[in-house]
């Protein structure tokens, strides 16, 4: 976890009224730390009868003061200091993808996408990204100083690097932590841009991995692009259309026009998250 993360959440006191809410704030926007808190909640330790999807469940399961205990046992020795802008970056990306995330499905009412399970997908689409930064992190280096600009660049660059994807990373990384099957499949086939077609897949999966993956375009355009904000809003529309859709989208119905509104707030939205973080 980053180490403002860790420090914020040794120094809630646990008899505050709003421990709870101090906790699950965090969680929401340090993805390492909401894979271990979803992860511990559906573990054999914890033993649920149902697959817990959202954060609110696996804090009101688990409870707060025992994942606080259960992180400064674990994490005290274990803290990543992210110092270079592409490991920053990560950060940013994560909690930028879920926020774009969140707000699609909030506003697209012909998705049936939870909005909590939206944001939570998204956070932790690149989980595979972060077990690289903490044990292969010249593989991470390598990676972006090949370069790529564009979501759908990346695993490709990766492939020639590592001979496989962060994707597939992730889905492996999921697994051993427990996380539930719809976020580690999501972070298996968030670069697979052709399952939106796959009448086998559930539809209301493909229309999940369609918001993951057009919010994740739209994050990597914000940190790739920098003088995006300076674009109006019809030719931010403009370019949202030619360069974060996808052909194999087909009739996708994505509200291009409120999120080429919208974007500017969801993004500085994030990125005052990421630097209260220290990101």
């Amino acid at each position: 976890m980053l180490p403002g993360v860790l420090f914020q959440l040794m120094k809630l006191n646990s008899d505050d009224d709003e421990f709870y809410d101090h906790v699950y704030a965090l969680a929401k926007t340090d993805p390492p730390l909401a894979s271990f808190i979803l992860g511990y909640a559906n573990s054999a330790a914890s033993s649920p009868n149902n697959p817990i999807n959202s954060l609110q469940a696996a804090l009101t399961r688990v409870g707060s003061q025992t994942i606080v205990d259960l992180i400064t046992t674990l994490s005290v020795s274990k803290v990543f200091i992210p110092s270079l802008p592409e490991h920053k970056a990560i950060w940013r990306h994560s909690i930028e993808t879920a926020t774009i995330a969140s707000f699609i499905s909030k506003i697209t009412h012909h998705h049936d996408v939870d909005p909590d399970l939206a944001y939570m997908c998204g956070l932790l689409h690149d989980i595979g990204r972060f077990v690289l930064f903490q044990f292969a992190p010249k593989a991470l280096d390598d990676t972006d100083a090949i370069g790529w600009a564009a979501a759908d660049e990346l695993p490709l660059v990766e492939q020639k690097i590592l001979g496989t994807s962060h994707s597939e990373i992730g889905y492996i990384a999921c697994n051993k932590l427990h996380l539930p099957n719809v976020v580690s499949s999501v972070a298996r086939h968030h670069h697979n841009y052709n399952i939106c077609n796959n009448s086998k897949a559930p539809k209301t999966f493909r229309e999940l991995v369609l918001i993951i993956q057009f919010a994740d375009f739209l994050s990597v355009m914000a940190i790739k692009v920098p003088d995006w904000k300076q674009l109006k809003t019809n030719e931010l529309k403009t370019y949202i259309n030619n360069h974060c859709i996808m052909k194999s989208w087909g009739d996708h119905q994505l509200p291009v026009d409120m999120l080429a509104e919208a974007l500017p707030m969801l993004i500085d939205k994030s990125d005052k998250l990421a630097e209260s973080l220290g990101v």
